[in-house]
């Protein structure tokens, strides 16, 4: 009788579990079945500071509209064009659970902000790594009057999680992406080849902003453990990643 496969889970998927169509999470939840299912602390900062930080955005967007149907068009007028999009998602997943009335929509996105985003996030996880300790991925939004705050960025500075210890024992691996992400046609990559060489001098550089803006992908892929397979949508970024480290991609049989 054979293993039940290891599959760590990346921010993309966890983000599609609570916004993407219904017949995209029954292939997610079939593509799960039988599997160890792994995901990380610093993956769920990155889901913190991203899904429930929108969350929290069109909470605000309902809260101080009229009428619903203007959230829509403020949410396309919101500068930052990867939230907006998320908050589309949210919005259609609100009104795939019926949800249509303001008093009733405020309820449930204050379920999803207070608990029940960090709750599907867990669901049918067997293993939460901390290899980083993460100090974001234990903020949760707080209330402020009618609204909420949420944390979602740290500095340099003020040390709080073990980023810059934990690549600093990867010296082997970082000088591998350094070097093989050289001069790489995708932007993202070839700044992480010199973000690579610059953490390989000062392992601090890896904490703050490069961390929550830079370096994610290349966390992941370090943390992604040698007997699990990474389930994401980015492929685009994480395949030169994990060929460079001689780590496994999965993808569900169709």
């Amino acid at each position: 009788m054979s293993a039940a496969p290891h599959i760590f889970l990346d921010t993309t998927i966890q983000i599609e579990r609570v916004t993407a169509t219904r017949a995209r999470q029954a292939e997610i939840a079939q593509a799960l079945a039988g599997a160890r299912v792994i995901s990380s602390t610093y993956v769920l900062g990155e889901y913190l500071r991203t899904l429930a930080q929108d969350a929290l955005v069109l909470h605000n967007l309902a809260l101080r509209s009229e009428q619903l149907y203007d959230v829509e068009t403020q949410i396309a007028h919101l500068l930052n064009k990867r939230s907006a999009s998320r908050c589309l998602l949210l919005w259609a997943s609100l009104h795939r659970l019926g949800v249509y009335e303001k008093p009733k929509l405020l309820r449930t996105l204050r379920v999803y902000i207070e608990y029940g985003l960090v709750n599907r996030f867990m669901l049918g996880a067997d293993e939460l790594l901390d290899t980083t300790a993460c100090g974001l991925a234990r903020e949760r939004p707080a209330p402020l009057g009618e609204v909420y705050r949420l944390r979602t960025q740290c500095t340099r500075p003020v040390k709080e999680c073990d980023l810059a210890e934990r690549l600093a024992e990867h010296q082997s691996e970082m000088r591998v992406l350094a070097d093989g992400l050289k001069d790489h046609p995708e932007p993202a990559l070839a700044r992480m080849s010199t973000l690579c060489a610059l953490i390989l001098e000062d392992p601090d550089v890896a904490r703050g902003r490069n961390c929550t803006w830079y370096l994610g992908d290349l966390i992941i892929a370090l943390e992604l453990p040698v007997d699990a397979a990474l389930y994401t949508t980015n492929r685009r970024h994480f395949e030169p990643l994990c060929a460079l480290l001689g780590k496994q991609m999965y993808k569900p049989r169709t």
